[in-house]
């Protein structure tokens, strides 16, 4: 009775019944909300699209379609406690796209169907309602590379420097996508464009590259796949070659000259007597001249002395003019003057001897008795046999051989002050035998 009382008292006190009456009405509302509220709608966007590709793997069809175009907006409809995003999300919602049979290449617009698995849920509309996909086989091929620079090679570089032919970081890809795509293919391009800022440049360049295809039909071309750049080890670059350009005169090189034409060489032209040359702008030398070959002083005679030079392919230093396949050297020596002197009985010096074998050289066989000596007439008329010294490296010779063995002589020197002018000139012979020491 005591409870009873207490709790008939309790609608004596306004704040109870003010609070119990609340209680009340949620209730209420929430009876009639759930039973008899209309229907509300709400759109779920970004839902994934599933392609069923169950009828084209059979002919080995492949369907490709940009990944970005595969959501869609959904419409649903039933009670808003039921659809709100609390309730309801995209996970409930299943958006199929079924292409049915596929035999031949192309496009294929396909009507997609949405279905809740809610079933106080039902779909109204997908937006968009269709979706258009590009079935064909899928093939790899592998293509040629070539770089395409957008911007004019001549406003690359200011005046001093010159571009060469910019160049793939490869030269060859393998590239994947729609069969009927692929086989149109003729080429790939590694693509570039510098700005502006960036110009002139006055080093080699290597750039960042987009890829594109040689194609006469751009139809699925968004669909090929540059396998080879698949890796983070290879990129797409460009790297455009930069060169100090610079027009210097032609000269040649002497060696074993007389003293008194180290200073003073003898009176040489080249042609072509200037070229313009291309070198690495990082190269700290300052090219003045191009040196076109070495001339030997051993092959020079008095008179007209003509020499044929062709480019070095290992230089640093590079011809611009890529006709220039010579360079044709003359060295007037019409001043000098030329005798002959036997040698035969000329001192004698053996080069890289080896140890515990001895060796005898035969001189009178070997043209020696005719030494070309070229130079001033007033001193060449004074050298003697007993003036030269020859010089022979028999580093070569066999020494189990006891026949005498045919040897280059390395050298004939002018052991005088002659020496200072005058020089030998042509290349000779001795016989040299060697044997074991006893």
């Amino acid at each position: 009775m005591k409870n009873k009382k207490t709790f008939e008292k309790l609608f004596y006190n306004n704040k109870f019944v003010l609070a119990f009456s609340v209680f009340l009405a949620v209730i209420f509302w929430a009876a009639v909300k759930m039973n008899y509220s209309d229907n509300t709608t709400r759109i779920i966007s970004d839902v994934r699209i599933s392609l069923d590709t169950t009828f084209t793997k059979d002919n080995d069809f492949v369907a490709f379609v940009d990944s970005d175009k595969l959501t869609v907006d959904v419409e649903v409809s039933g009670k808003s406690y039921v659809i709100n995003s609390k309730s309801f999300s995209k996970d409930n919602i299943t958006v199929e796209a079924s292409s049915g049979y596929i035999d031949s290449a192309g496009y294929k617009v396909i009507t997609l169907s949405a279905k809740s698995s809610e079933a106080d849920v039902s779909v109204i509309s997908v937006n968009p309602s269709t979706v258009t996909v590009f079935y064909d086989r899928k093939t790899t091929e592998t293509f040629n590379v070539e770089a395409r620079l957008n911007n004019k090679l001549d406003t690359l570089v200011s005046d001093g420097y010159s571009v060469g032919q910019p160049v793939p970081s490869l030269s060859t890809v393998d590239v994947s996508g729609p069969a009927s795509v692929v086989e149109k293919i003729k080429k790939v391009y590694f693509e570039a464009t510098l700005d502006d800022n960036n110009l002139p440049l006055k080093e080699t360049r290597e750039v960042m590259a987009e890829v594109s295809f040689d194609l006469t039909n751009e139809k699925g071309s968004q669909f090929l796949v540059c396998d080879s750049l698949a890796s983070e080890a290879n990129t797409a670059t460009i790297t455009i070659p930069v060169s100090r350009v610079k027009t210097v005169p032609t000269t040649v090189k002497f060696i074993n000259e007389p003293e008194n034409f180290e200073n003073n060489p003898p009176k040489v032209s080249i042609n072509p007597s200037k070229i313009e040359i291309s070198y690495n702008p990082l190269d700290d030398t300052d090219y003045e001249s191009f040196n076109v070959g070495t001339i030997d002083f051993k092959e020079l005679e008095n008179g007209q002395n003509t020499f044929e030079f062709t480019p070095d392919e290992k230089s640093v230093v590079n011809i611009v003019d890529s006709s220039i396949k010579t360079f044709t050297v003359r060295v007037n020596l019409y001043s000098q003057s030329q005798t002959t002197v036997n040698a035969t009985g000329s001192k004698t010096v053996l080069l890289n001897q080896a140890d515990g074998y001895e060796y005898a050289v035969n001189l009178d066989t070997t043209g020696l008795d005719s030494v070309k000596i070229i130079g001033p007439k007033a001193q060449i008329d004074k050298i003697t046999p007993d003036m030269l010294q020859i010089e022979i490296n028999v580093s070569s010779l066999e020494a189990a051989i006891s026949t005498p063995q045919s040897v280059r002589i390395s050298n004939i020197s002018i052991q005088s002050d002659y020496g200072k002018s005058c020089w030998v000139s042509g290349k000779y012979n001795a016989y040299v035998t060697v044997n074991k020491k006893q």
